[in-house]
């Protein structure tokens, strides 16, 4: 069966629309020199129209629910909460982590987090064995193949012979997106933190 489908990722600094529409697949990749609040709704009049489809023409709405920056995630799935509530279509929720092992067989992906720590999942057989964080110092000890953003090579400065750059990942959101509706999983709509953010760290140095 072919569905309107919308995703929304604003968990990275380069947020992303993706609209698969009569089978088609299309992307649109948000500037990243525009705050995700100032510029989310920017580009979603801009996809619908690209697309000629309107909110209530999507029969399924997904939200990327981290791990990544804490104001992003809550701007992401705040726009499909509101959807969902004028249209009542479900919702999928989906970890950036479940998107990227469709490119990953065997393998640690890592994410930029802080200016120290990293998001990290071991992927075994394209599925996910293990997801947490790991200070920057520490990536150095890892065995095995490293998958990182090509974006944020110059972020990560990480010198390591066994990286791999995830350069055009796309087409795995839609994959993830059927594999969840295939599987009918009714997991609850919530953010991912995997990690405190800077103000929860601030307020727990304080109380130590």
């Amino acid at each position: 069966e072919i569905m309107n489908t919308l995703i929304i990722d604003t968990t990275r600094k380069l947020a992303k629309i993706l609209i698969s529409k009569d089978d088609k697949h299309f992307v649109f990749d948000m500037s990243d020199k525009i705050k995700h609040s100032e510029g989310l709704f920017l580009y979603l009049e801009k996809a619908l129209s690209e697309t000629k489809l309107k909110i209530s023409d999507f029969d399924v709405l997904c939200g990327v629910v981290g791990p990544g920056s804490f104001t992003g995630i809550r701007v992401g799935m705040s726009v499909i909460k509101g959807f969902n509530q004028v249209i009542n279509k479900p919702v999928v929720p989906i970890n950036i982590f479940e998107v990227l092992k469709y490119g990953v067989k065997n393998g640690v992906i890592l994410l930029n987090s802080t200016s120290t720590t990293c998001y990290k999942a071991d992927i075994r057989n394209f599925e996910i064995v293990d997801m947490g964080v790991i200070n920057k110092l520490e990536i150095s000890s890892i065995s095995g193949d490293i998958y990182i953003f090509k974006e944020e090579q110059d972020e990560l400065g990480i010198e390591y012979n066994n990286i791999r750059v995830i350069a055009d990942y796309s087409s795995y959101y839609f994959l993830a997106i059927e594999n969840k509706l295939k599987k009918k999983s009714n997991e609850l709509f919530e953010p991912l933190y995997l990690q405190l953010s800077q103000a929860e760290i601030g307020r727990a140095s304080c109380r130590e």
